[in-house]
């Protein structure tokens, strides 16, 4: 059975607005977080959504919020960039999750969704040490994080296996791209468009991402899981491996279950969203050069747009 009454912790935030929108026409939903979301996505409101109070560093706050739910979404956290100190990522990123994850057993939630990261894999951090080991990256890849924000999500991943295999409570582990949302897209473009970066160009647009924890919420049999969650495109105008030779130096090795989609798809991203697709019953709707066009932003080089 589906979930009915669905706890959204950090639902204020950024991606936690399009959540509570996503979710708010089908389920009782409740934002539990340290403030009320003033608006919805494009300013639309959210006054239908219950607001509790809560610190996800307080056990008993937590308990409280989970009490009579079905599942939760877990999006409160430190993000990459705030810039903080190392030692606060690991300790509100983990330690703030476990508190969910403690609470959501005691009380007997059917489903617990984490918002982990691209980062958990390590290959965010952009290391000389550390490139893709073949395209298309999909969760059979190695992950190898350094850097405690990349590390905090690969820890949150760990307890969440944990607490599947040691309780009733199916976790699964959503691994978001860098999020693209309406308000911000102006300063990814002039982020990505920097002629100098090295990068994966890797993205998801908000309300996609929105709907794919919706899918997570919603998906019936998996105990555990973790997914990477991408557009099918890369933010880069150029094909994909035409930019990868050029800033890697390296010919990238493709896998039997990868070969040939960059045929199909010039652009195609250098991350799979395969066992989204095929397991969550999801996929993304958005292409790149469409979001720049309708934005009124220009393509810094000459492509098919179709591509």
């Amino acid at each position: 059975m589906a979930p009915k009454r669905i706890v959204v912790t950090g639902g204020s935030g950024r991606v936690g607005r399009y959540v509570l929108a996503e979710l708010a026409s089908n389920f009782e939903v409740v934002n539990a977080d340290l403030s009320p979301a003033d608006s919805g996505p494009k300013g639309g409101a959210v006054s239908d959504v219950e607001y509790v109070a809560t610190d996800v560093m307080d056990l008993d706050a937590v308990r409280s919020a989970l009490k009579g739910a079905d599942a939760v979404i877990h999006l409160a956290a430190i993000d990459y960039d705030w810039n903080a100190a190392p030692e606060k990522y690991i300790r509100v990123n983990t330690l703030g999750t476990w508190n969910v994850l403690q609470a959501a057993q005691e009380h007997g939630l059917e489903k617990v969704v984490l918002c982990s990261s691209i980062s958990a894999c390590g290959l965010s951090e952009m290391r000389s040490d550390w490139t893709p080991q073949y395209l298309q990256v999909d969760e059979e890849h190695e992950i190898r994080p350094v850097q405690a924000y990349s590390l905090s999500k690969q820890i949150m991943e760990n307890m969440g296996q944990a607490v599947s295999r040691g309780s009733d409570v199916s976790v699964i582990c959503i691994r978001p791209m860098a999020v693209v949302l309406e308000e911000s897209l102006e300063d990814f473009i002039q982020f990505i468009d920097d002629p100098d970066l090295k990068w994966l160009f890797y993205y998801i647009e908000a309300a996609d991402l929105a709907r794919a924890f919706r899918a997570a919420v919603e998906v019936e049999d998996i105990k555990f899981g973790t997914f990477f969650i991408s557009a099918d495109d890369t933010c880069h105008p150029e094909p994909t491996l035409e930019w990868y030779r050029r800033l890697f130096h390296e010919e990238p090795a493709e896998t039997a279950s990868s070969r040939g989609v960059f045929d199909i798809n010039a652009r195609a991203s250098i991350f799979s969203s395969k066992a989204a697709k095929e397991r969550l019953r999801w996929k993304p709707t958005t292409n790149f050069l469409e979001l720049r066009e309708r934005g009124g932003f220009s393509v810094p080089l000459s492509v098919d747009s179709k591509s």
